[in-house]
């Protein structure tokens, strides 16, 4: 295939995109203790914690391949998934949600970007292309991109960052046991209490900065890969 051929087939996949694109929006909201709230769509996802639980779901797709959507309260867990079956490619489910802050949540999407703020029980995301973005999360944070940054703020918990392609930068406020953040292309920043570790750092194309105190008999534990890009291990200001 030829170069020109290839830019022709990708604007054309562009203008149907654009012209032939069908939309709907829907929102519910849920009654009753939310204690687990797990998504699993292809789009992005935003969820903030509230004292409500809601979901706004936006549908994007071309031809009849409408994704098929359900959103389904089971005692304390709500779900929300989509399915565009064999149209995969050619429909998209945004969701934006919130749910109570002490619920768990469970992210899975094929492409789009992941963003969650204010959870306290744990948070666990993946996306297969797209950035994953947290803030004041407490709690185990499990955070994974195949091609995407990760980045953020925890306030607390361990955590365990992976990401293909892509930068990861994480500050940790409070307690933690271990933090493990490795890209296979990128650089990794991580801001930590000023305390003393246990470190793995190693990068194949890079510098490795260590700015914390370290002993490899320490309790806490600070693994940090990267096979081609920098690493940074900085002290949290005062």
């Amino acid at each position: 295939m030829t170069f020109g051929l290839l830019l022709l087939l990708i604007g054309l996949a562009a203008l149907a995109w654009t012209v032939g694109r069908s939309t709907d929006t829907r929102t519910e909201t849920f009654s009753g203790l939310i204690d687990r709230l797990v998504i699993e769509v292809n789009g992005r996802v935003t969820i903030t914690a509230d004292e409500s639980a809601e979901v706004t779901v936006e549908r994007e797709w071309l031809l009849t391949g409408a994704p098929a959507v359900d959103l389904t309260q089971d005692g304390g867990t709500l779900r929300v998934s989509a399915d565009c079956g064999f149209m995969r490619w050619w429909c998209q489910t945004h969701v934006t949600a919130t749910a109570p802050a002490s619920a768990e949540v469970v992210v899975i999407t094929v492409a789009g970007d992941v963003v969650v703020t204010g959870f306290e029980s744990g948070v666990d995301l993946t996306t297969s292309a797209g950035n994953v973005v947290v803030d004041d999360i407490a709690g185990s944070a499990s955070l994974r991109s195949s091609a995407g940054r990760i980045e953020g703020t925890v306030t607390d918990g361990n955590v365990d960052a992976t990401t293909s392609a892509g930068r990861i930068e994480l500050t940790v406020l409070g307690a933690f046991n271990r933090i493990s953040a490795v890209t296979s292309a990128g650089a990794v920043v991580l801001t930590v209490p000023d305390d003393v570790y246990r470190v793995d750092a190693d990068t194949s194309a890079g510098d490795i900065r260590t700015k914390v105190a370290t002993d490899p008999d320490a309790a806490r534990e600070i693994v940090a890969r990267s096979s081609a890009g920098n690493i940074t291990i900085d002290r949290a200001s005062e």
